[in-house]
């Protein structure tokens, strides 16, 4: 069994409920398409990684997006629906993050914005759970790129071995195993607490 000293999560869609595929496919102007394919739309859009990386403004983003995918969205409407894609924190994610013991360093490593953050630390009461807190708006890095995992891997003053990331998107786990970190795809608090359990972090 590794030795882990931190346990890292990345928040949407393992803590986060971000709500139905169907709404994530609008985003891109489509009514189809497996969430695999949504994600690396997604995750390869110039627009949303400069957004989420600090570069541009809320709204520019929007008018970059909307251009980026055709669509006709009235940009007002997309902002509103935008900052509200987070839905909430699934069931037990709470309870999850208190049942890891206090030796292990609890971090946080998202893909988010300024139009989320607020709302994910204080409404969703996220502020205080976690020793640190990486994130793409912050750090100016995105994932799934390699320099944001070895930026978080001298940040924290481990091995890499040493971190167990969390991580919702097949993409974004290949990247940190490619950097030495243990990675596991999780979808929800269920299979967070089952990949927990497995490793003996949490009993």
């Amino acid at each position: 069994m590794t030795d882990f000293k931190v346990i890292l999560f990345d928040l949407g869609n393992v803590l986060v409920d971000l709500g139905a595929q169907e709404d994530f496919a609008k985003v891109f102007n489509i009514s189809a398409g497996s969430e695999s394919e949504l994600w690396e739309m997604w995750l390869k859009s110039s627009a949303v990684k400069a957004f989420d990386s600090g570069q541009i403004p809320l709204p520019k983003f929007v008018d970059q997006l909307l251009l980026e995918t055709g669509s006709k969205q009235n940009p007002q409407d997309f902002i509103k629906n935008f900052i509200g894609w987070p839905k909430g924190l699934f069931d037990g994610a709470i309870d999850l993050l208190d049942r890891i013991p206090a030796h292990y360093h609890r971090a946080v490593l998202s893909n988010t914005n300024d139009a989320h953050w607020a709302r994910l630390m204080d409404e969703m009461k996220l502020s205080g759970k976690f020793h640190s807190y990486f994130t793409s708006h912050q750090v100016g890095l995105v994932k799934p790129d390699l320099e944001l995992f070895d930026y978080v891997v001298a940040s924290l003053g481990v091995e890499a071995n040493s971190i167990l990331f969390l991580d919702d998107n097949q993409m974004n786990i290949d990247a940190a195993l490619s950097r030495g970190l243990q990675a596991e795809l999780v979808k929800g608090v269920a299979r967070a607490q089952e990949i927990l359990y497995t490793y003996g972090v949490i009993k």
